[in-house]
Formats: structure tokens, C-alpha cells, sequence
């Protein structure tokens, strides 16, 4: 299908609700209300933020997951359990910022690591991360370019 994503160019006013696009294996969204915070700022440049329209956000969800499958050669998450104390790469938001991404030594008995493993947000090198980061970004930017 072409054109499914139909992300926000500018931002909200202030207050205006929106929902904020989570991207994983099992992407999903958040409501949020627009406060203008940098960290706001640079969901939006990375095309993040979606309408509160639910089949909006709900075709780019939809995207994600299947980006996920017709790309797993192109991307360098983890797929399987690294050793106990195995330093990794992780991040919550996948926005690249230097507060969302974060190494470790590989814990299996917490639940974090094994989440992030499950849910392709864990990886070998903080390079790898950021890589697969751009290139989720840059799909979202095709595939919005070619519904606009």
C-alpha cells in the first residue's frame, strides 16, 4: 500500500493533542498534549507525531510492522540473546537522542533487556542503533512523500 503515513509537518498549538508514534516490532502510539518541548520538537522532525485521528496513526502503525518485515536484512537489531554481560544498545523512544540511547551489560534476568530484545530495540553497537533509526525515519519520509 502506498502513502499510509500522514505524519505531522508543523507542530500542534500548544495543548492540542496528538499521538506519538513508538517505533518497535509491535509499534503502538501515545496520547500526548503538545508542550512544545524539545524533546516534542524532535519527535515531529523525525515524523513521529501523528493526528488524533485513529486511522491515521493506525496505517502508520500498520507501515512500521511491515517495514520490520520486508527489511530485517537491513537491520541491526539483536535477534538473539547476547551472553550475560555482554555490552548492548538500547533505546526507549528510537529518536537518537543522546538521552534515549543508552549501553549496558546484558542482564537476562532483568526485564528490560529481555523486552527491548523482544520488541528489535536492542543492539550489538550504538552505530547499529542509529543506523536502523535513520533508515525507520527515512521510510516514514518516503512513504509519506508519496501520499503528498
Amino acid at each position: 500500500m502506498s502513502g499510509q503515513v500522514n505524519y505531522l509537518v508543523e507542530a500542534p498549538e500548544l495543548g492540542q493533542e496528538y499521538f506519538y508514534l513508538y517505533i518497535a516490532r509491535k509499534p503502538f502510539c501515545v496520547l500526548n498534549k503538545w508542550g512544545g518541548k524539545d524533546l516534542e520538537k524532535r519527535w515531529l522532525a523525525l515524523h513521529r507525531v501523528y493526528p488524533t485521528k485513529e486511522d491515521v496513526v493506525e496505517r502508520a502503525i500498520e507501515f512500521v510492522k511491515n517495514f520490520y518485515i520486508s527489511h530485517k536484512e537491513q537491520l541491526n537489531y539483536l535477534t538473539s540473546e547476547p551472553e550475560a554481560g555482554t555490552e548492548v544498545w538500547c533505546s526507549m523512544n528510537m529518536d537518537g537522542s543522546p538521552l534515549d540511547i543508552a549501553s549496558a551489560n546484558f542482564d537476562p534476568r532483568t526485564i528490560l533487556h529481555p523486552y527491548f530484545l523482544n520488541d528489535f530495540r536492542l543492539y550489538g553497537t550504538r552505530e547499529d542503533l542509529i543506523k536502523d533509526i535513520d533508515l525507520i525515519t527515512e521510510a516514514l519520509e518516503e512513504e509519506y512523500k508519496k501520499a503528498h
